[in-house]
């Protein structure tokens, strides 16, 4: 979508219809978690939190996101306690990935974890993609506070993130290029609250980066 073309207005129609759809995802959700049963298998190994717009109330697409807190599983623990969900007739993909040791994700130890991405058919015939990570460490994560900041934000912040959101998820990059956390930025940090602003946040950080000046000197 063009620059030119991405909204500046929010009726009061569209509004109510982004809290209406948020709050369908999210029982939704809560759903997907009692059918695969994953909290208990998550128990299983550590202590389970679920993260992400799900937990936040910020969503706009059949994503949902737990964290594990454990001490140092190995694989096999893990795929054993996981497995109930794992072989679940609706889970129609599974994706693993050890990124323990020199594999951490952030290349810190403290982010060694085990990862899996669920491809999941709800009995409703929605398709749902659970992201679960299963930590090295059963130290308290930064990814709890956070989701509590934003479902804790004032409903105006929490309305501009919603739609930022609804516009972006439609769009190639998302959520691999441009993601949530892209948009929670842009808007608490940088004082977003349209579509267009994003786009010209976004535009102003790649042109700070060409510049070789760093993203969060950028002002709001």
């Amino acid at each position: 979508m063009p620059a030119a073309d991405l909204p500046t207005r929010l009726s009061p129609e569209q509004a109510s219809a982004l809290w209406a759809r948020q709050a369908a995802l999210q029982a939704e959700a809560s759903e997907v978690l009692a059918q695969l049963d994953l909290l208990a298998c998550a128990s299983r190994l550590g202590v389970p939190e679920q993260i992400g717009s799900a937990a936040s109330g910020l969503m706009v697409w059949r994503d949902l996101d737990l964290g594990v807190r454990c001490r140092a599983p190995g694989s096999r623990e893990v795929l054993t306690a996981l497995l109930p969900a794992l072989a679940h007739p609706g889970v129609l993909e599974v994706h693993y990935r050890e990124e323990t040791g020199e594999r951490s994700p952030s290349g810190r130890p403290e982010d060694q974890r085990h990862y899996l991405v669920l491809r999941y058919r709800a009995p409703a015939g929605h398709a749902w993609k659970v992201d679960i990570s299963v930590w090295q460490s059963d130290a308290p994560r930064t990814q709890l506070d956070a989701t509590r900041r934003l479902r804790d934000l004032d409903p105006e912040l929490r309305l501009a993130i919603l739609w930022i959101k609804d516009v972006w998820s439609r769009r190639p990059e998302y959520p691999e290029q441009i993601g949530g956390v892209d948009i929670y930025a842009a808007v608490v940090e940088h004082g977003a609250r349209t579509p267009a602003d994003f786009h010209a946040h976004l535009e102003a950080r790649s042109s700070a980066a060409e510049r070789g000046r760093p993203p969060e000197a950028l002002t709001p």
